[in-house]
């Protein structure tokens, strides 16, 4: 039974990147490796941080930058991130060397979303770490300034000092066994939904996602009954083919009109090349593959 509650929470996912993934959304263009559009931060922590991160940057290579928004504008923070860094391309272009930390006060949202180049270094555990020891100590006082000084203090601490700094578990946190395979079943859900999608804005039939889905239901159904299995069938072929229609337009209309055609953009079709930042030159056209943590307060 997990593997079916599994499944249809990764069906119910995709149903809701749908339509975030054709209306993605379009943030301002980035000032300086500091920016506050929320206005929470003195002007003197940003002239501090603006200079150290500048700093940062020319004696270690990496791009670590501090985003502050008003809003999620519905969207969860995991996905904002992402877009964000896309749009901005932070880090270096073959290096992928770019870090952001992301502040939603007035939703009490944090992420630390990590370039592929850092993953390595800069792990899902000790992004977690300094979230949780860090920097949301200071902002349940709401003490924003110390908070991201703080933050960015110990993310530039594990890349260039010591590797192995927040690489630490506390049983508080530590979350068991089950629930951690779970989220590794959900991620490759999604991995494997944003594939299938992007082959199915290139069918040239709309075909192609009925029988997708009509097998995906067979195989699942079959593990619990003939009758459930039959229903899922139906219910997925037909899901199938809704995807394969939307996406398939989609792609087709804007590959057309000369429109990007990247993943999040057109909902299915990925870009042949990275888009190019405008504004701020410092960000050279780094990319993220979705690492990194998230917080509250």
């Amino acid at each position: 039974m997990k593997k079916f509650i599994i499944f249809i929470l990764t069906i119910s996912a995709g149903l809701i990147i749908l339509p975030k993934a054709i209306l993605a959304r379009t943030f301002p263009q980035p000032q300086g490796h500091v920016n506050d559009f929320a206005q929470i931060l003195s002007q003197e922590t940003i002239d501090l941080l603006e200079a150290d991160l500048t700093a940062f940057e020319v004696s270690s290579s990496n791009e670590l930058t501090v985003a502050i928004l008003s809003s999620l504008e519905g969207d969860v923070i995991e996905n904002t991130a992402v877009e964000l860094f896309d749009q901005w391309n932070i880090g270096k272009k073959n290096q992928d060397n770019g870090v952001l930390l992301l502040i939603v006060p007035d939703e009490r949202e944090l992420r630390i979303e990590v370039g592929y180049g850092l993953e390595p270094i800069l792990t899902d555990r000790k992004t977690g770490n300094i979230i949780r020891t860090v920097i949301t100590p200071e902002f349940k006082q709401d003490d924003y300034d110390a908070g991201v000084i703080k933050g960015v203090e110990a993310i530039e601490k594990v890349l260039t000092e010591d590797p192995q700094a927040f690489d630490i578990v506390s049983s508080a946190t530590t979350d068991s066994k089950q629930e951690s395979f779970i989220g590794v079943l959900f991620f490759l859900g999604i991995t494997l939904f944003i594939y299938i999608t992007a082959f199915l804005s290139r069918s040239k039939r709309f075909w192609p996602g009925g029988v997708i889905g009509a097998l995906t239901g067979l195989f699942f159904g079959l593990s619990f009954s003939i009758l459930l299995a039959i229903v899922a069938a139906i219910l997925l072929a037909l899901f199938g083919l809704f995807l394969d229609f939307v996406f398939s337009k989609n792609y087709k209309f804007r590959k057309s009109k000369g429109l990007s055609t990247s993943w999040w953009k057109s909902g299915g079709g990925f870009s042949s090349g990275r888009s190019s930042g405008g504004g701020f030159g410092g960000f050279g056209g780094g990319s993220s593959g979705g690492g990194g943590a998230s917080g509250s307060w």
